[in-house]
């Protein structure tokens, strides 16, 4: 019910702050805060006086009832400054009573310390305000000789008013958590989008790389050896159709990754691109719950030695925490240069950085010890 937690649509004139869907909530609460009061107006109307004395009452507490019901809409898109101002001017207003009705203005606080519980949003000086105003009703009524007659109304007045100031941090913890659900359910979105983003990239990127690759030696192979050739295009064939089920699968959340199979997938690929692969029979040795990551590393690693290395072998060796891809073509580019940032961008290296890092492992690129690129994942804790 406060200001900097309102939503971010904030209304600016009066009436829009009046007809906003929160003041709706407040009104119909209020309106029942005011049936008792038809009780302070019979009593004004039946007591001795004059009329003009009990017309000017009435519409005195006509202007605290409406205070009463428009102050906590038009104050709650309002600073502290400003609150604090209105309640000592509605304070005020009521003081204007005391002529008129004597000690029963008491009564009228309570409305005070309603406003005091809605507006203002630190919890223990609004506490302190609602409790400074019922000992300041006490003390009126010790100086007016009432106390044993109306002691109560200063227990009415604070319990009323800490139970709205609790209402309205209610109301407020509900719209809070409303924004946080809306945020949660705002980054799942994201995620999912990263995510799928992410698969599609590994998924086509490195099936289109051998597809490109095996078409160019199927193509060069066409007048020379038509046999090989035809088994090339075949094999093509079967990696456009391996993709299109991987992409099925990717759309669906359901594709599974494994380093085992990815092994196999890799050594066809690297004889494609005419690189001596010197890969381990199987990945079973790594660690279960990192797996899936050594695929997909292995899987976006070795498209980058058949895109951009230039080199004659590939090296990978696995470890139950460790996966490393070398090979022996030109290395890495320096940073900065054209190669790089289009490696950087073309690669999917970032893509695999935060998988290494959702998993609690660390992506690193460097030279390698045979004059090539050393891709290197190991788990961090």
């Amino acid at each position: 019910m406060f200001s900097n937690e309102l939503d971010a649509r904030r209304p600016v004139g009066l009436g829009a702050r009046l007809a906003h869907a929160a003041a709706l909530r407040w009104y119909p609460g209020a309106v029942i805060g005011l049936v008792y009061q038809v009780s302070v107006l019979f009593g004004l109307w039946g007591s001795d006086g004059s009329t003009a004395s009990k017309v000017v009452a009435t519409l005195l507490l006509a202007l605290v009832y409406a205070g009463f019901l428009a102050l906590p809409p038009l104050l709650w898109w309002e600073g502290e400054r400003t609150r604090f101002v209105a309640i000592a001017a509605y304070f005020a207003l009521t003081l204007l009573l005391v002529p008129f009705l004597g000690i029963i203005t008491c009564w009228t606080w309570v409305f005070v310390a309603c406003v005091i519980g809605m507006v203002v949003a630190r919890p223990v000086l609004s506490t302190a305000l609602i409790v400074g105003l019922g000992l300041l009703q006490l003390v009126v009524f010790l100086i007016a000789g009432g106390f044993d007659d109306y002691w109560y109304i200063a227990l009415i007045t604070v319990s009323i008013g800490v139970m709205m100031s609790a209402f309205a941090r209610q109301i407020n913890a509900l719209r809070r958590l409303r924004a946080a659900q809306g945020e949660i359910a705002r980054l799942a979105v994201v995620e999912e989008r990263s995510r799928f983003s992410r698969d599609m990239h590994d998924v086509l990127g490195h099936s289109l790389t051998v597809v490109t690759v095996k078409s160019e030696l199927a193509r060069r192979l066409v007048p020379v050896d038509p046999a090989r050739a035809e088994a090339e295009l075949a094999d093509i064939e079967r990696l456009a159709r391996s993709a299109l089920a991987d992409l099925r699968a990717a759309v669906a959340g359901y594709r599974e990754m494994s380093i085992s199979t990815e092994l196999a997938a890799v050594q066809a690929s690297l004889a494609a691109a005419d690189i001596t692969a010197h890969l381990p029979r199987n990945g079973e040795e790594v660690a279960p719950d990192l797996r899936e990551l050594f695929g997909w590393v292995l899987r976006e690693g070795i498209t980058n030695v058949i895109r951009h290395s230039g080199s004659r072998n590939c090296w990978v060796t696995v470890g139950p925490e460790t996966l490393a891809i070398e090979d022996d073509g030109q290395g890495p580019a320096p940073v900065g240069s054209a190669p790089a940032a289009a490696a950087v961008r073309g690669s999917g290296l970032a893509g695999l950085s935060e998988r290494a890092r959702d998993a609690g492992a660390v992506l690193e690129i460097s030279e390698g010890t045979r004059g090539g690129t050393l891709l290197t994942v190991r788990r961090t804790a």
